[in-house]
């Protein structure tokens, strides 16, 4: 049996991964972040952790993020609910 995590469908075991930096998000916006501060580090993923008491019977809206070669957003949609996020990096 595999232990370990995945993130967007990819299976993480086994991976040396980082926090890189964290975060809380509870109102709408956008984080960007520059890779250029972490040279080192030539891989990065996102993950949301939801926060707070939720109610299941309302679809929840989740923050994104995207990157480029430089910059990593991440975007908390207008009525987004709370979640914290760890960018984390190998």
């Amino acid at each position: 049996m595999a232990y370990g995590i995945q993130v967007d469908g990819q299976n993480l075991t086994y991976s040396a991964l980082s926090v890189i930096t964290k975060g809380s998000l509870s109102s709408a916006g956008s984080i960007n972040l520059s890779k250029n501060n972490f040279s080192d580090v030539s891989e990065f993923k996102v993950v949301f952790i939801a926060t707070g008491i939720r109610d299941t019977s309302e679809e929840e809206l989740r923050p994104t993020s995207s990157q480029s070669s430089t910059i990593i957003t991440i975007t908390q949609p207008t009525n987004g609910t709370p979640h914290q996020y760890l960018v984390l990096g190998r």
